[in-house]
């Protein structure tokens, strides 16, 4: 049994035990960086469910713990959901982690999670490594308020809208990339008018070749015309209200560019007020100024 400061046993209105659903951050790279509680709650719950079986089993067997694994990944969740639940209703504890960092933040999680509140089924985090607080923490940008946008989106409209979201913002912004995306993601801020925002590219946190470049966008780009990107990208983006505040660069928009934008809109089929919140979020300007506006272009269009 679990110890009694780790483990809570609560009974349904049956009087049936529930077992606990634990949520165990482990390493980013660094296994000294894992906690006594962590591996303690790794050797008693009943399994494993982890987001790569054999980085979890390289962990486990440093750490001394032999207990069992059951893969637990985007494809597979869905799948896994009903068994984890019918073990957690049936007293059987079980801890999820994920490649490295934090389960359910950008990884597998979130849906077991949803399902033991349902359920009332008890949760308990056993905090630790997080790749994006790292390294908004390290970033020197603004950390009392910020962003974190995941992933962005590889294609599409989707990453479009959000590459205009994420200009437009006004607090710092973190998210991550693959390698093999990151120059056209600069590529693509640098397209947005961010040329001149500072960026702080951490890359291998907590690991051997741990680097953090402190560049601006547009020497972003030109850093990997130059250079091969290798390993795991967190970037952290100053946002709106520091850059305005350091060089005193608003970026307001003339009238004649709104009018631009709002027609660029109504050609894409938008009505009068989806246009200017569409405007209002690319360019920080206030929604019922862009859908006054949007009415008058809207008569001539």
């Amino acid at each position: 049994m679990l110890g009694e400061r780790t483990y809570r046993e609560e009974t349904d209105k049956r009087g049936k035990e529930i077992g606990t659903l634990f949520l165990v951050a482990t390493p980013l790279g660094n296994r000294d960086d894992m906690s006594p509680r962590a591996a303690h709650i790794l050797e008693e719950v009943a399994y494993v469910a982890a987001e790569d079986t054999r980085t979890a089993a390289r962990l486990l067997s440093e750490l001394g713990v032999g207990n069992r694994l059951i893969s637990y990944y985007e494809q597979n969740q869905h799948v896994r959901h009903e068994t984890f639940l019918r073990d957690l209703l049936a007293g059987r504890s079980i801890a999820v982690i994920s490649e490295a960092g934090m389960p359910c933040i950008s990884d597998p999680g979130e849906g077991i999670v949803r399902l033991a509140v349902e359920h009332g089924i008890p949760i308990s985090v056993i905090p630790g490594p997080s790749a994006f607080v790292s390294a908004v923490a390290a970033s020197g940008f603004d950390t009392r308020r910020f962003v974190y946008e995941g992933f962005i989106p590889a294609r599409g409209r989707e990453r479009r809208m959000l590459i205009k979201e994420i200009a437009s913002e006004r607090r710092t912004v973190v998210f991550y990339e693959a390698p093999h995306r990151i120059e056209k993601t600069f590529r693509d801020l640098v397209e947005a008018e961010l040329s001149n925002r500072r960026v702080v590219i951490a890359r291998e946190l907590t690991k051997r070749y741990e680097e953090f470049l402190r560049l601006t966008v547009a020497e972003a780009v030109a850093y990997y015309d130059t250079v091969t990107p290798r390993g795991e990208f967190t970037i952290v983006l100053e946002g709106a209200d520091e850059y305005e505040s350091r060089t005193g660069d608003t970026g307001a928009r003339s009238e004649d560019e709104l009018v631009a934008l709002l027609r660029n809109c109504f050609d894409d089929g938008m009505a009068t007020r989806e246009a200017a919140e569409r405007v209002s979020a690319e360019t920080g300007v206030s929604k019922n100024d862009l859908y006054r506006l949007a009415l008058s272009v809207k008569d001539t269009h």
